[in-house]
């Protein structure tokens, strides 16, 4: 299942036109991949730890959106990868407060996948590059 799950990231094709509006630095299969391998793709997710997709601990999804942890269950996956963007390679709010960016390495999937971290590392992406160093 796993294999099924991560060749999709690998082998991308021709974009779809609802996925012409993605503009994050990474492709949407790439965040798909991440979100089903830490919380099975949960939109919904939360526990008293960890909300969103992507399994963010509240204290990190707080920093980083401009949405209180408590409501992160209503965002959808691009708002939810929004705050990927900012908490891996961009940093800020939307809302003005500034944030350093901490990069990708935070996410035990992305250290423990190898297609994960091979679409990463072989990005072009001039804010991804910063980050190569975990590959």
């Amino acid at each position: 299942m796993l294999f099924a799950v991560t060749a999709t990231i690998v082998a991308l094709g021709p974009v779809s036109p609802a996925d012409a509006t993605w503009n994050h630095p990474l492709p949407k299969d790439w965040y798909e991949a991440l979100a089903r391998c830490e919380t099975g793709l949960n939109v919904k997710h939360r526990t008293r730890t960890y909300v969103t997709a992507f399994g963010m601990t509240r204290h990190a999804f707080s920093l980083y959106a401009d949405t209180h942890p408590s409501r992160a269950h209503t965002l959808t996956f691009a708002q939810q990868a929004r705050v990927v963007d900012r908490l891996a390679w961009f940093g800020h709010t939307e809302n003005g407060r500034k944030q350093w960016p901490v990069g990708p390495w935070g996410w035990g999937c992305l250290k423990n996948t190898p297609k994960l971290r091979m679409v990463l590392c072989r990005s072009t992406h001039p804010r991804v590059q910063k980050w190569k160093r975990g590959c």
